[in-house]
C-alpha cells in the first residue's frame, strides 16, 4: 500500500502520517497508524476518497465546541469512519488567541499536560481502543493541541526527542499555504510558527518533572493495558 509523509489533499495543507519513524530500541513506527492533520471542514469528496483508501477509520477531534459550531467536522455521523470530538483546549477560540502574546506557546504546551490531564487521558484511550485501521487526530491548525498528542504517542514508543522535535516544526512551512493562515495572517502570524525551542522546552520539562513522557503518561492514569494498546497500534507487535 503506498503511503505519504504528507498526504496530497486538496482541503487540508497540515495532514501527516506518523509512520516511518527510527526507535531507540532499533524498531520503526508503523505507516498507516496515525495521521495528524489541521481541520478537515474543507476537504473534497476525493480527499475523503483518498482517506479512506488510506485506511482511515477513527477521527479524534482535538477542537472546542465554538470551533466545532463554525466549521463542524465532516466525519460525524459519517457511515464508515468513527468520530469523536474531545475539546483539548476548550478556551482555544479566535478571540482568545488574538489576545495571546509574543511567547505563549512556550508556555502554552506545558500548560496543557499539567491542566487537561483529564482530556489527554480520554484521547489516548480512545485511540488505544480504536478500531483496526488508521486514527486521525486533529485540531484547527494542526500543531499545538495535535502537536502535544503527537510528541506523546512518538515518546511513548521511543522516538529520539530530536525527531518529534523537527516533526513539530513542519507545521509551519505546511500551514503557510493554509486559508487559517492567510485569513488570520495580520494579527496572530507569531503563532503559526513552530518554533523548535517551543517543543525542545516542553520535552525538557516532562525529562526534569517525570523523566519520560511514559511516566507522565502513566501518572495520569493510563495503565500498562493501554500504553501497551497504543504501541501495538505504532509497533509492530514482535518488536514489543
Amino acid at each position: 500500500m503506498v503511503h505519504y509523509v504528507r498526504l496530497p489533499l486538496e482541503g487540508t495543507t497540515n495532514t501527516r502520517d506518523l509512520g516511518g519513524y527510527s526507535t531507540k530500541e532499533g524498531h520503526s513506527t508503523k505507516w498507516h497508524a496515525f495521521l495528524r492533520s489541521d481541520d478537515l471542514f474543507d476537504l473534497t469528496d476525493k480527499d475523503k476518497r483518498l482517506l479512506e483508501d488510506y485506511g482511515l477509520k477513527t477521527v479524534v477531534d482535538l477542537r472546542s465546541s465554538e470551533e466545532l459550531k463554525h466549521r463542524p467536522s465532516p466525519y460525524i455521523n459519517h457511515p464508515h469512519v468513527s468520530y469523536y470530538n474531545v475539546s483539548l483546549f476548550e478556551n482555544a477560540s479566535p478571540l482568545v488567541i488574538d489576545t495571546l502574546p509574543m511567547d505563549a506557546l512556550k508556555s502554552m504546551y506545558i500548560e496543557m499536560i499539567l491542566s487537561h490531564q483529564d482530556k489527554i487521558k480520554e484521547v489516548l484511550t480512545l485511540i488505544a481502543n480504536a478500531k483496526e485501521g488508521a486514527v486521525l487526530f486533529h485540531c484547527a491548525a494542526g500543531k499545538d493541541r495535535t502537536g502535544v498528542i503527537s510528541m506523546l504517542i512518538l515518546g511513548l514508543v521511543q522516538v529520539p526527542s530530536r525527531d518529534i522535535v523537527s516533526n513539530y516544526e513542519v507545521s509551519f512551512t505546511n500551514l503557510r499555504r493554509s486559508p487559517y493562515f492567510k485569513q488570520r495572517k495580520d494579527n496572530i502570524t507569531h503563532l503559526m510558527y513552530s518554533n523548535n525551542s517551543y517543543m525542545e522546552e516542553t520535552l525538557e520539562y516532562i525529562r526534569d518533572h517525570y523523566q519520560t513522557i511514559e511516566a507522565y503518561v502513566r501518572s495520569i492514569g493510563c495503565d500498562d493495558e493501554l500504553i501497551l494498546k497504543i504501541k501495538q497500534r505504532f509497533i509492530s507487535k514482535e518488536n514489543l
